[in-house]
Order: structure tokens, then sequence, then C-alpha cells
């Protein structure tokens, strides 16, 4: 006799979660001789293994001292280094009272959102967007709304009505090489930000996991970087050691004002108590003996040419039949199909041509809104050679398409 399943009272933003999209592609992005453009990881190849290795011994000399649990907001090397390297980007900061230690830039924006927001508060995002950053606003039970994003990042003069309608309490932002499109905002579009966050009073929250990952144009100042008397009060910014560095560290960063940022450290305390001492201090070591900065050029030389073979590749094997925009860094480009054939339909074709990407709907928070006909591709972890066969197989996916050919592969709606 089995028994019927209990019917446990969730709480609401968990009454329905949402399966990822992105990580059901895995399979196929896995599967031997396949060619993925699909995922967002960095390339494993690149990693600074030795340098890591090298910063771990020595922190292993003295392990003993890096065993117990940590401050909750960082071990103090580690605060340092970070508050260095972030002055390096143009954030000046004081590491004992605006800077905190994360798990990763993902558990500092749900630290973010968790002490900003409640049922009841509405908060902004650009969109399309990364999906998990939406769910971080949405698990407070606060309102998410979105604002239009393009290839020059947040439509200001939406998100300035829409901020006059809702009065929302943050403004979410990947301001550089986001994911999904690939943008950059200018810095004039930087400084309207903060002119709005002062308008409006709300903290323009910008999430940086791939500032440093540029290989082309000129270095634009993180958001709050720019900000200057009452603006710095409205700014956060968050980031990440796991594009540069790698993702298994989980180490992220908040720059905050020092009442929001005392405030997420206690949100973290009933979190996770502390991220790892151990890991902290090995990342502290690895910052500290100049590896970094050695190491992010070397990544940065990588994705750049991946990106001139994705840009060239397409063109090649595609031409006339999608357009794209070009980054100037980071991961991701951000392409749209401009046939008749949209990118749900041809994803199974591709899989069976042996090449992986995302649909563009994927990003969108509404799906009212979701361009049908753009997808998502990464060419991060595939070399030059590995992407000019993926877009070959890709032209020759849109062909059996358009065909109507018959396709082994079925996929959930």
């Amino acid at each position: 006799m089995s028994l019927a399943a209990p019917r446990y009272a969730f709480a609401a933003p968990f009454e329905t979660p949402p399966a990822s999209p992105i990580r059901s592609l895995m399979p196929y992005a896995m599967k031997p001789g396949n060619i993925s453009v699909a995922g967002g990881y960095p390339a494993q190849e690149l990693f600074d293994v030795d340098g890591l290795t090298a910063a771990s011994n020595q922190v292993v000399a003295r392990l003993g001292t890096c065993l117990q649990y940590s401050n909750i907001d960082g071990q103090a090397s580690l605060r340092t280094e970070l508050a260095r390297l972030t002055a390096e980007r143009g954030l000046v900061c004081d590491p004992d009272t605006e800077l905190a230690v994360t798990g990763g830039s993902q558990q500092a924006l749900a630290l973010i959102s968790r002490v900003m927001l409640q049922p009841g508060d509405h908060a902004i995002i650009e969109s399309p967007a990364f999906p998990n950053s939406v769910q971080a606003l949405r698990y407070t039970g606060a309102t998410v709304h979105t604002v239009p994003s393009g290839p020059d990042g947040v439509d200001v003069d939406a998100l300035d009505e829409m901020a006059g309608r809702i009065k929302p309490k943050i403004v979410c932002v990947v301001a550089s090489f986001s994911n999904p499109c690939g943008a950059t905002i200018s810095r004039q579009r930087r400084l309207r930000l903060l002119e709005l966050a002062v308008k409006h009073q709300f903290l323009i929250v910008e999430d940086d996991p791939y500032g440093e990952l540029r290989f082309a144009g000129e270095m634009v100042p993180p958001i709050a970087a720019l900000a200057e008397g009452e603006a710095r009060h409205w700014a956060v910014y968050i980031s990440t050691m796991s594009k540069t560095m790698a993702p298994a560290l989980r180490i992220g960063w908040i720059v905050a004002p020092a009442e929001v940022r005392r405030r997420c450290v206690g949100a973290k305390a009933a979190d996770d108590m502390a991220s790892s001492a151990w890991i902290q201090e090995v990342v502290a070591q690895y910052l500290a003996d100049g590896r970094y900065a050695q190491h992010v050029p070397r990544i940065q030389a990588a994705y750049g040419s991946r990106c001139d073979a994705m840009a060239q590749s397409l063109t090649q094997s595609l031409a006339g039949r999608i357009v794209f925009n070009k980054p100037e860094g980071g991961m991701f480009f951000w392409a749209r199909l401009n046939g008749d054939i949209d990118a749900t339909r041809l994803l199974p074709y591709a899989i069976e041509q042996g090449v992986v990407y995302v649909p563009g709907k994927v990003f969108y928070a509404d799906p009212a809104q979701a361009d049908l006909y753009a997808m998502r591709m990464s060419f991060a972890t595939m070399n030059e050679s590995q992407i000019a066969e993926g877009m070959t197989r890709l032209g020759r996916a849109l062909d059996a398409c358009e065909a109507n050919a018959p396709v082994s592969i079925s996929l959930a709606a």
C-alpha cells in the first residue's frame, strides 16, 4: 500500500520552484564529441594550477592557523587584498567597514536582496538577465520588475519612468560584458544610473563577474567608482574570483555602505557562519604573491582569440542568417536568427549535429518579453578550431531545420 505524498506548506517563493533550462542541456553539452557553447563556465585548461598550488603550499605550512572559523566578514588578509584589487579597478573602499567576503557573487546578491527586500517591496533587474540573479530577488517575496537591456546595457530612460512609478529598493545590473548580452554600459550611462539612484533613492547593485576579462576597447570604472557625494550611499559593488581564478574556490565579495554591509554580514552569519578560512588564505596568498596579476592577461588574451574565432566563424558559416554583437570582453555572444526559424525550434537540430547553445528566451523573467530568435553562445571553453567546427555544425543544423528534415532529439517545451 503506497502512502500519499504529504502536502508541505512551502513558503510562497518555493511552492513551484523553477527547473533550470540551462542545466537541462548539460547532458548534451557533456556528451563526448559534442561542442558546447551553452555553459557559462570559465576554461578549465586556463586555470593557474601551478600558482594556486604554490599559494596552497604556503598556507599548508601554517595550516593550524587556518582551521578555525573565519571572521564572518572574511579573513583580514583577504579583505586587505580584495580592497587593494578593488582599488585597482577604481573603487577605493575600507576593508574593515565596507568590504565583506562572500561565497561567490551569487551569495553576495542573495545577501543584499535579503537585507533590503521583503514581501510588498519592489526590485528592478535588466532584461534579459541571468536567471539565478532573478531568483535571488524573487526568493525574498518582493515583486521583481524588468527593464529592457540591449547592446548598450540597461535602458536608463525606461528605468527612470519605472522607478518613478514603483519606487524600487534595489536595481540590479551587470555593467561590464553582461550575461547574456555581452553588453557594456558606457561611462555616461553609468553616471546617469547614479543620478537615478539618488533621485529615486534606490540601491544600484552592480554585479561584476566579468569586468577583468576585457580584451578590447577601454576599461570603464565600476559604477560605484564613479559615485561622488550622496551617490556613494546608493551604490553597491559585488564581484567574484569564479571567472578569473576558479569557481571551486567560491570566493566573492561585496563593497557596500557600512550600514548595508553590516546587515549583509549578519545575514551571512545565518547562512553559513563564514566562508572557509583555509580557502580564503589561499586566495589572499595568491593575490599577495602577484600571481593573479600575472594570470589575468593570459586569460584575457585567450578569450580575445576565441571571441575573434566565434565572430569570424559565425560570419563564414551563417552569413546573412544570423546577426550578433561582438563583445569587448567577458564570455558571451548574444546572437539572433533573422529568418523564420526561432532558437528553440533550431536547438534539437543543433544538438543532433553535435553543437549546443542556450535559447535566449530562458533569460527573460517575463516570458511575454522574450526574444524567441535570440541565443546565447559562450566562446570561453572551446578552442578556436572547436568554435569554427561548432559554427559549421550550427549552419548545417539551420539547413536541416529550414528543410523541415526529421530530427531524432526531443526536448521539453
